[in-house]
């Protein structure tokens, strides 16, 4: 298992600085318009929703088709327990109310990212563990990574590289597991 030697109460600092990012994203969620980053997030938006319609997405050309088709999936998903709000693509163009639902995905992607960013941070941590530094290192090394602008500015907007350096961090964790065994 990925974190099975994974101490949680040593790094409880760790999860306070998360839960305050949390709270500060579901805060700002509520002033930020699904319009207002047009380069990125509305395009995952309409592409994952275009995928949990059943249709083929328009950036096939994308790098980031495996986070158009998480969202997709938990759109879907999110939709059988919710049903005021279609993931469909069409009903949702044909209705009177586009606005509230492309601000509604706004928000469960938004969430989402939350917790990619989350596991994220959690991978890196645990790699630098198996890399064997002290532990003074590897919690400063965490601070800074925790506090950079980058990854504190990436919980508040929808971003493919995320869920892509996730996976990498994950391969590569699985890779020097499986040079010790």
């Amino acid at each position: 298992m990925l974190f099975k030697n994974y101490d949680f109460k040593e790094n409880y600092i760790f999860y306070l600085i998360l839960i305050f990012y949390f709270l500060f994203n579901i805060y700002q969620i509520n002033f930020q318009h699904w319009s207002s980053m047009m380069d990125h997030d509305f395009y995952i938006i309409y592409n994952s929703l275009l995928i949990s319609s059943g249709l083929e997405q328009e950036g096939r050309d994308h790098p980031a088709f495996t986070t158009f088709l998480l969202h997709g999936i938990i759109f879907k998903i999110v939709s059988i327990f919710q049903s005021s709000i279609p993931s469909n693509i069409n009903e949702i163009l044909n209705s009177n109310n586009i606005d509230n639902s492309l601000q509604f995905y706004f928000s469960i992607s938004r969430i989402t990212n939350f917790f990619i960013n989350a596991l994220l941070f959690l991978s890196f941590y645990k790699l630098i563990q198996l890399l064997n530094i002290n532990k003074k290192i590897i919690l400063f090394t965490s601070l800074v990574f925790l506090s950079s602008n980058w990854f504190f500015l990436s919980f508040f907007s929808l971003r493919s590289e995320n869920l892509s350096l996730l996976f990498t961090i994950i391969s590569i964790i699985f890779l020097i597991k499986n040079e010790k065994i």
